[in-house]
This record gives structure tokens, C-alpha cells and sequence, in this order.
């Protein structure tokens, strides 16, 4: 694919991290999209962003700078769990391709209203699993102590998109 560069937002790292093993890995520059010093107007980007809410964060700025060749969704969730295309058409990307990838979650890291929408989910996940749900019991640690799953192998269909695998 014809990709110039790689640009994202990231709250916490993980969207960084993902953007930092994909310039090492394909050799494409990397910038933060609030980076004065990022890739000219116009040029095709492949973007990373984080999900808030099921949005991308920081995807209609890019749109009106660069233009993303596909995006690059970094949330909390398994794989299996998310409804991509959804994800997709909720961030009007019919017509670039979308990945999801797993990054994960630091709670001393989160600001703002991410902090307080994040404290009403762990409050509701705590009673859940007080009340035996296997899936709130499995999120609860995750929603108190953070975790990391950023793997460079989570980004091959990525890596194969971009003919570099």
C-alpha cells in the first residue's frame, strides 16, 4: 500500500508503542498528531488512534490534514469481542480499511473525562462481579490494576496490508 507516513493520538502509550513498532518494522516515519513537524497536508497516512466510546479520538482531525489510507482502532477489548465493521461504519471508514488492535489500560494515566466516564464503568463492573458475572470478575482486575497487551504480533493484518509481512 502506498502509505507515507504514520500518524497518532495516544492517552496513555499504547497507541504510541503501536505506532513506534510499526515505523520500526516498516521503516515509515512516525509522528504525533500534534507533531508541527508531521507529514505535509495531504499525504497519505496510515492513522492510530485510541477508542473512546467507540470513536476514534483524534480521526476528524487527521481527516482534515491528511489522508488516512486506513486506520488503526487501539482499545481495551479482545478481538473477538468487537464488531469491526460496526466500529468502522460508526467512524464513516467504508471506504478505508480498519483495524482493531488491543492496547490496554493504565488507570493512573487516564485523565479528565476519560477518568470520570472509566470511574462509572469500574464502579458498574464491581457490582457485576459482586454479583458472580464471569465477565466483570475477569474486567475488574484490568479496570483497578491496568493492563498491557501492545504485541507486535497483533499488528500483522496490518503489517500485511501494507505488504511489509
Amino acid at each position: 500500500m502506498d502509505v507515507n507516513a504514520i500518524v497518532y493520538t495516544s492517552a496513555t502509550g499504547f497507541t504510541r508503542r503501536y505506532a513506534q513498532l510499526l515505523a520500526q518494522t516498516t521503516g515509515l516515519p512516525a509522528y504525533a498528531q500534534a507533531d508541527p513537524a508531521g507529514p505535509p497536508t495531504g499525504t497519505k497516512v496510515l492513522y492510530l488512534g485510541w477508542l473512546r466510546a467507540g470513536a476514534v479520538r483524534g480521526l476528524k482531525g487527521a481527516r482534515g490534514r491528511w489522508t488516512p489510507a486506513a486506520v488503526c482502532a487501539v482499545g481495551m477489548a479482545p478481538p473477538e469481542g468487537v464488531d469491526a465493521e460496526g466500529l468502522a461504519r460508526r467512524n464513516g471508514l467504508e471506504g478505508a480499511p480498519l483495524f482493531y488492535l488491543r492496547g490496554g489500560y493504565a488507570p493512573e494515566r487516564v485523565k479528565g473525562l476519560s477518568r470520570a466516564m472509566m470511574a462509572v464503568m469500574t464502579r458498574s463492573v464491581r457490582r457485576s462481579a459482586a454479583k458472580g458475572d464471569p465477565q466483570a470478575e475477569a474486567m475488574l482486575p484490568v479496570l483497578l490494576h491496568g493492563a498491557d497487551w501492545v504485541d507486535r504480533e497483533n499488528l500483522r493484518p496490518v503489517l500485511d496490508w501494507l505488504g511489509t509481512e
